[in-house]
């Protein structure tokens, strides 16, 4: 099968260069970048003209229309992902979402039936579960390494990790929350693929605001930062946990910071009645047996791939379009049970106690 040749456009050019969007999709031979929308008009035609990309536009309506672009790329604030992508979706357009995929299980729901109902494809930027360590971790767990896996632990905890301080990042009005819609999907995306995507029933969590409201733990990236002490926004959390139970019995604890006075981890965490794991980042993968009455503790020499995460996932999504059957993309199954344990959290932490989570 020929393979067909796809025009991208953006939307968000400050996360599509912090996310290396732009040179990951011209990587493919047949995919071209065609434009890239942003409400900065300066800033997009700076992008442009250093990445080579032939138009700009301001208004993201106006470039769907004009450009009629096979492959929608959304990386803006998160309040915007939903009605952007439907209008992608309207315009005849795949897409690949920034996440989270939306603030709500019924906007993310809508989104998938709507990409459903035009015969289109919805991905969502959960990148990490293609870094080295989890696809080895990953094979583990296909292998039946780990027996029956009952529990898990996945953790991502920033020290000084604020992103953006003052801008869309932590303002509830534009990002819908903080640390837990910003790296806790992807820290929940790490142990869930390896967990095969049990089926969440319930979830109790909690989230705090204690240092982000001090100007504390910032970190160095993100668009229009505004320095400390300058009566900057921040109203969304910086540090959640939650515990999450399955239907078939087995359970997830999920903790997140941009800021916290603790050590700074990145890491997931396996336990199975034949062995366990420890996931970091890079290489770094640690599994647990018991090898002849011993307890045994082995250091994985994991395959490089040569490649970062975000290239495997839009490599990984260009060969799905083209009808490659073993190109892997994250389903809309999956994400949206991700979407519906942040809501849950959320919601539990508002109303503070373990919520059941619909089962639709």
């Amino acid at each position: 099968m020929a393979n067909q040749n796809y025009r991208v456009a953006m939307i968000g050019a400050g996360t599509i260069v912090q996310w290396g969007h732009i040179p990951n999709f011209q990587s493919i031979p047949n995919v071209s970048v065609e434009a890239i929308c942003d409400v900065n008009e300066a800033r997009v035609k700076a992008v442009a003209a250093e990445k080579g990309v032939p138009q700009t536009f301001t208004d993201y309506q106006e470039m769907l229309a004009k450009v009629k672009p096979d492959i929608t790329v959304i990386a803006t604030p998160n309040i915007f992902h939903h009605p952007m992508t439907m209008a992608a979706l309207e315009a005849g357009s795949h897409v690949l979402c920034e996440k989270p995929l939306a603030l709500t299980y019924a906007h993310a729901k809508e989104m998938m039936d709507l990409a459903g109902a035009k015969g289109l494809t919805v991905n969502v930027g959960s990148h990490y579960r293609w870094s080295d360590a989890i696809r080895a971790a990953k094979a583990q767990a296909d292998a039946g390494f780990y027996g029956d896996i009952y529990a898990a632990r996945t953790i991502w905890h920033r020290r000084s990790g604020i992103p953006g301080f003052g801008s869309w990042f932590t303002r509830n009005s534009l990002a819908g929350g903080g640390c837990l819609l910003d790296i806790g999907i992807h820290a929940l995306d790490r142990a869930l693929f390896i967990m095969g995507y049990p089926t969440p029933v319930t979830v109790s969590g909690v989230t705090f605001s204690k240092l982000g409201t001090q100007g504390i733990g910032l970190g160095g990236w993100g668009s229009d930062i505004s320095a400390p002490g300058s009566n900057a926004i921040f109203d969304v959390d910086d540090l959640s946990w939650a515990l999450v139970r399955f239907a078939d019995g087995t359970a997830l604890q999920l903790q997140v910071s941009w800021a916290v006075n603790h050590e700074q981890q990145f890491v997931t965490e396996i336990y199975g009645t034949q062995g366990g794991a420890t996931v970091g980042d890079q290489d770094q993968v640690t599994l647990y047996t018991i090898l002849n009455g011993q307890q045994s503790d082995i250091q994985l020499n994991v395959t490089r791939s040569g490649k970062n995460s975000y290239q495997h996932l839009v490599q990984n999504f260009i060969r799905y379009l083209d009808g490659d059957e073993t190109a892997e993309i994250i389903t809309p199954e999956q994400a949206l049970t991700s979407v519906k344990i942040i809501e849950g959290v959320l919601r539990s932490a508002t109303e503070g106690h373990e919520v059941r989570l619909d089962q639709a």
